[in-house]
């Protein structure tokens, strides 16, 4: 039996855009449309190596879309990680992402500033959002620790 040596946990939090809805939305869209752009140019160059990707598209994705350079990253992760999926699962298409389609934050992206404010990065700099509005998803993931039998000793996956 398989089993998985990652624990995967997921919080969900509602923000409140207080005011800054239009750098939301405009930052949402920028990096959906690179998203999608970088998925194109990696189907149809048979890129899925994230490595190759980053050399092949960072710098037209940051000059193309306005994008941070941690934002560029982030929109190459999602867009190589959809493709991997997509070939995967044996498919001829290749995929796009919808204007209101998830932003994928990272460490250098967004920080926990509180029990009710985050600080996310958008194409007019960070911004500091309230409990309320739109949703922000953290997922931690760290190795699973052995787990321990009645007898003390430990299963391995």
């Amino acid at each position: 039996m398989y089993m998985s040596k990652t624990l995967i946990r997921t919080i969900c939090c509602k923000l409140d855009v207080d005011g800054h809805d239009m750098a939301l939305a405009t930052t949402q869209r920028a990096f959906n449309e690179a998203a999608t752009w970088i998925a194109r140019v990696c189907w149809d160059e048979g890129i899925t190596n994230t490595n190759t990707a980053h050399h092949r598209v960072y710098g037209e994705t940051r000059e193309r879309f306005g994008l941070g350079a941690q934002l560029a990253v982030c929109a190459r992760a999602k867009a190589v990680e959809a493709i991997k999926a997509v070939k995967a699962k044996h498919r001829d298409t290749c995929l796009a992402f919808g204007p209101r389609g998830s932003i994928r934050y990272d460490a250098r992206t967004y920080r926990l500033m509180s029990l009710d404010r985050a600080s996310l990065n958008t194409l007019e700099g960070r911004v500091v959002w309230r409990s309320g509005v739109y949703y922000l998803h953290v997922t931690q993931s760290r190795e699973a620790p052995a787990e321990v039998t009645p007898d003390g000793g430990t299963l391995e996956g």
